[in-house]
């Protein structure tokens, strides 16, 4: 499918050569463009041919001589032009089998697509993996990568994932290594299925592939209550999530001593379960496993103290401020919270919304929808200063995973709605100074 341009840079080789709004990129040097990684690789080189098709149907080759990497100048429509490749396995976690009916659609597509991995970080599990694409993936060197993994064991890989082709990893994790490709693995950690034993032989087996595979992100499986002819599955106890954190604790200490990183780390929910404090930065290794959000809650805290002695003494005029969260999220904002409320004329409360409508142990802020919000607010803060994290919002649009608008919850609420980024500069300055 050809890329429509949707933008032309103002004095750039675009719009010197008569390429305009809403033609069509079919080609640059003869290489298809499926995707934006393809218009950024295909377009670097000091000599192009441009095949653009204009909105009469004519269709134009253009030959340019430019600089090596000089912009062509187009904005084209989106990054994948061709088709998403989309999940096919059928795994015993998966998120968007647990999600209840009646959702938009776009929420129940599965992306398993290299080149949001390559982009944006997701994690994807190569098992769709064409010979085509990993030619463009080595190549092109689309490095890093973001790999589920969640057990090294050929067996019980293909049993969670429900599907033959995941035997493989040993195979698709060597030819990355040997490519030169970076690779951030994830487990998504099941009680009896891959933790225990098969967790220590996982991690330790991912470790062999150092430098390809650098880190090894854990996260606990999310279960809502609409699992209805899946898989029985549990949430870790808090005894258990103690035992995971000493686990991978004594082995970052080993990992750091081999490779002078911690190489494996664990989800904020972990330590949330266990009732344990969050691990100092350094834990973190600059954040490598942010994409997974593993780190979230230390990176807040940390910039919440950097700007703590700028935090003023007292406000001019009195001021109560209601902040919405979701249930897992209290014990990393109630001291931030309580600091605020050491402040003269500020009175900050939290509003803890329980996740009814995706039910399960489902508790973070993200997965927050319209209707428990607007039912837990209710009539009682009509009026009132409520602050909603944006994380909540479909991106680039104030509706939330319920498709109720920012302001259906104002109109149904009457309360004053504000938005914070997530920051706590944003959270900061939206509480103090309105």
């Amino acid at each position: 499918m050809p890329a429509k341009i949707i933008g032309i840079l103002n004095n750039s080789i675009a719009e010197e050569v008569g390429m305009e709004i809403d033609d069509l990129l079919l080609s640059i040097n003869g290489n298809v463009i499926n995707d934006i990684i393809d218009y950024q690789y295909y377009s670097q080189d000091d000599w192009v041919v441009v095949e653009i098709k204009k909105t009469n149907q004519e269709v134009w080759e253009i030959e340019i001589e430019k600089d090596y990497d000089e912009d062509l100048g187009l904005m084209l429509d989106g990054v994948i032009f061709d088709k998403m490749k989309v999940c096919k396995n059928r795994c015993l976690f998966c998120f968007v089998d647990q999600l209840p009916k009646d959702m938009r659609d776009t929420l129940y597509v599965k992306d398993d697509d290299y080149r949001y991995s390559f982009l944006y970080g997701n994690f994807i599990t190569l098992t769709n993996l064409k010979e085509q694409d990993w030619d463009k993936i080595i190549s092109m060197r689309l490095s890093p990568l973001y790999v589920s993994v969640h057990s090294m064991d050929p067996e019980i890989r293909a049993q969670m994932m429900k599907n033959p082709h995941a035997k493989s990893i040993r195979e698709d994790l060597t030819r990355l290594k040997e490519a030169g490709i970076e690779v951030h693995t994830q487990i998504v950690l099941c009680p009896g299925v891959n933790d225990g034993q098969v967790l220590i032989d996982t991690i330790n087996e991912l470790a062999n592939y150092y430098p390809s595979v650098i880190s090894v992100g854990i996260v606990p499986v999310g279960l809502t209550g609409h699992r209805e002819g899946l898989n029985e599955l549990r949430p870790f106890s808090k005894e258990e999530a103690l035992e995971i954190i000493e686990l991978t604790n004594t082995m970052q200490k080993r990992f750091r001593e081999e490779f002078d990183l911690g190489f494996v780390y664990i989800a904020d929910e972990f330590f949330i379960k266990a009732g344990v404090n969050f691990p100092d930065a350094n834990y973190y290794d600059e954040y490598v496993q942010i994409e997974n959000g593993i780190g979230l809650a230390r990176i807040l805290i940390d910039d919440f103290e950097s700007l703590r002695d700028d935090l003023p003494a007292y406000v001019d005029e009195e001021r109560e401020v209601f902040l919405v969260t979701g249930m897992s999220a209290v014990t990393i904002l109630q001291p931030i919270v309580d600091t605020l409320n050491n402040i003269e004329g500020l009175k900050v409360e939290l509003i803890p919304v329980v996740n009814n409508y995706f039910g399960g142990n489902v508790t973070v802020t993200g997965l927050l929808t319209g209707t428990d919000i607007i039912n837990t607010l209710g009539k009682k803060y009509a009026g009132k200063i409520v602050i909603i994290p944006e994380i909540v919002f479909k991106e680039g649009q104030l509706v939330l995973l319920d498709d109720i608008s920012l302001e259906d919850i104002k109109r149904e609420t009457g309360a004053v709605i504000k938005t914070v980024d997530g920051t706590a500069e944003s959270l900061i300055d939206t509480i103090i100074n309105n």
